[in-house]
């Protein structure tokens, strides 16, 4: 059970409703379920949810799940002429129709619009620089070829914040995973570390306790990423939309930079977009997509995530198992990057469970084990990328749901106990249970003065398996 370390995140939709597919998807290792807000209905949605929660009770173990906002998404308006640009044509876009002009589905889309902004189409192309703003028109000139059509999406780089961080849909897209009891939230388009504070404080209102993720996909958003990353739970590269605004070559570094990152600050990430493409067709991956899988696993990312591979594809089994094959011999690098490095901590706790994760290592324990109360300990541990595998006991069921995109973190529930000496006692049979660990196994284990206590953890501990 205690192999692999990186999560896999699969997207629900058509093609794993019904038939049991669900259940076969976890067998093959999915941790976290991805319900996409921009596309299915409120009861689509709901339906899903619900059999992400009867699954993960069938399992017999923790299971994410994640509700992905749309956030704001420019289009241009389905009456736009279908037709093709060349480099250097001269094209305006403006909020209102016009016979000359490629008609924009906002109407501040003049307002947006700064001297280093570009407007880009589609996937990519084509690529206009802005060259002057006549009222509510861009004036604008290809620099790159490609085709315009109806309703094709607009993105606009180095944009003034007069787009909504969070639109009506997303309000209530965020009701409903409120209502679901959703473990992550995510946000899309976020520009600035404000968006995820908005975010937060409309979540909180509603009453939950979700992990909130920005998704890095603009080049504002990778400029102000330490903000973003502070204000934030966890972080997606959302590799897509940015190789759309940054372009592809820049996509590469961006994703290496950004798991660092959020990997030195403690935060889980998620790498994603077009990681098994081609299996949305095919039942097996190209050696390219294995490359870039296995990259980010050697990166260091938390969880690698599969979109329209698994809820649309034909292959959505195929797709989970391969992933997790392959990030499992992933895994075998030598070197794990993007570690967090230890340093002087400030925080008792801190420095108690960075003190476990070396004890670990130095006695040669067969894992961690962490009786929890709210995560935060295997967190801590999950950042250094160590093979030890953690084994969070959490005194709460949503809590373990929350772990389960957490590296090298395997969680389930456990009482709270009475007493220390009797916490630890269960914390050693449980983890034995859970995770099949042999009597007689050496394993470090923390614990505070006071059971179920956030941030009370001051004792590490070497015992063994009973």
């Amino acid at each position: 059970m205690l192999e692999r370390r990186t999560k896999i995140v699969a997207t629900l939709g058509p093609a794993t409703d019904g038939d049991g597919m669900l259940d076969r998807l976890v067998a093959a290792g999915l941790d976290c379920a991805r319900l996409n807000c921009s596309h299915g209905t409120h009861d689509e949605l709901r339906q899903r949810a619900a059999a992400v929660r009867e699954a993960g009770h069938r399992a017999g173990r923790p299971l994410g799940l994640l509700f992905d906002l749309q956030g704001p998404k420019l289009r241009l308006s389905g009456d736009v002429q279908t037709q093709t640009v060349e480099v250097g044509d001269v094209v305006t876009f403006s909020a209102t129709a016009k016979p000359d002009a490629i008609k924009v589905e906002f109407d501040k889309i003049a307002a947006l619009v700064t001297e280093r902004s570009q407007i880009v189409i589609g996937d990519g192309v084509p690529r206009f620089a802005v060259e002057r703003v006549d009222g509510e028109d861009i004036v604008a000139r290809a620099v790159s070829p490609g085709p315009i059509s109806p309703r094709k999406g607009i993105n606009v780089t180095y944009a003034r914040p007069e787009l909504p961080a969070i639109t009506e849909k997303d309000e209530a897209d965020l009701a409903l995973a409120v209502e679901m009891g959703a473990d992550f939230i995510a946000l899309s388009f976020v520009r600035s570390a404000a968006d995820m504070q908005q975010l937060r404080e409309m979540a909180v209102a509603l009453g939950s306790k979700a992990r909130l993720v920005a998704k890095v996909e603009k080049i504002e958003a990778y400029e102000a990423l330490d903000e973003i990353v502070a204000a934030s739970d966890g972080v997606m590269v959302a590799r897509g939309d940015y190789g759309v605004e940054a372009g592809v070559a820049r996509v590469p570094l961006m994703q290496k930079d950004t798991i660092r990152r959020a990997t030195q600050a403690g935060k889980f990430v998620i790498t994603a977009t077009q990681m098994l493409e081609s299996m949305i067709q095919a039942p097996e991956p190209t050696r390219a997509e294995a490359a870039d899988v296995a990259n980010a696993v050697i990166d260091g990312t938390s969880a690698v995530m599969m979109s329209a591979e698994t809820s649309v594809g034909a292959y959505p089994l195929e797709a989970v198992t391969a992933m997790a094959t392959i990030a499992l011999a992933a895994e075998e690098s030598p070197l794990i990057l993007g570690r967090a490095k230890p340093t002087p901590q400030s925080q008792t706790s801190h420095a108690v469970m960075q003190a476990a994760v070396e004890l670990a290592e130095q006695v040669d324990a067969a894992a961690l084990v962490i009786p929890t109360a709210t995560g935060g300990g295997a967190r801590i541990c999950a950042k250094y990328r160590k093979r030890r595998p953690i084994i969070a006991l959490a005194h709460a069921e949503g809590v373990a749901d929350q772990l389960t995109l957490e590296w090298g973190v395997y969680p389930t529930t456990m009482e709270t106990a009475d007493s220390v000496d009797e916490m630890i006692e269960t914390a050693l049979t449980t983890a034995r249970d859970w995770a099949g660990l042999e009597p007689g196994a050496r394993v470090v284990l923390t614990s505070g003065r006071r059971t179920g206590t956030p941030g009370a953890t001051n004792l590490v501990m070497v015992r063994e398996i009973p």
